[in-house]
């Protein structure tokens, strides 16, 4: 018989057509880490029911969307973490979907991630349409 912990946190590698999600006790024992298809239900299945879930996904270019998504239909606290900070305290070379999901669950259960702010859906859909056009003009650069 395994236990139900009360609250679990929850790192997710968001990609375009998977996440990769890794869910921690309130310990920092893995409950599971495994890949889902891009969609809030199939991720949200992965928690178990009734537990209080602190969530953490890496801002990058559908990762907002994707908090949206799971903000409007579970009752998840989720934080965007800042990809940059994220990115400098890896402390390994091992570059996989499954320590890039383990990290920000550690960072926001030890309260460590360094959050970035949900930008509203208005800016973000400009900031996509200038992407695009950028990519159209053959200037596809995120800075300058």
């Amino acid at each position: 018989m395994s236990i139900v912990p009360s609250k679990v946190f929850v790192g997710l590698d968001y990609h375009q057509h998977s996440v990769q999600v890794c869910v921690l006790d309130e310990h920092g024992n893995q409950l599971i880490n495994a890949t889902r298809p891009n969609s809030w239900q199939a991720v949200s299945e992965v928690v178990p029911k009734g537990v209080a879930v602190n969530a953490a996904i890496e801002s990058c270019c559908g990762a907002a969307n994707f908090a949206d998504e799971i903000i409007e239909n579970t009752d998840w606290n989720i934080s965007l973490a800042h990809a940059g900070y994220v990115h400098r305290m890896k402390q390994t070379p091992d570059k996989t979907d499954y320590t890039d999901a383990r990290l920000p669950a550690e960072l926001i259960r030890v309260g460590y991630l360094p959050k970035v702010s949900l930008a509203p859906i208005e800016t973000r859909e400009l900031q996509r349409l200038i992407r695009y056009r950028r990519s159209i003009a053959g200037t596809d650069r995120t800075h300058g």
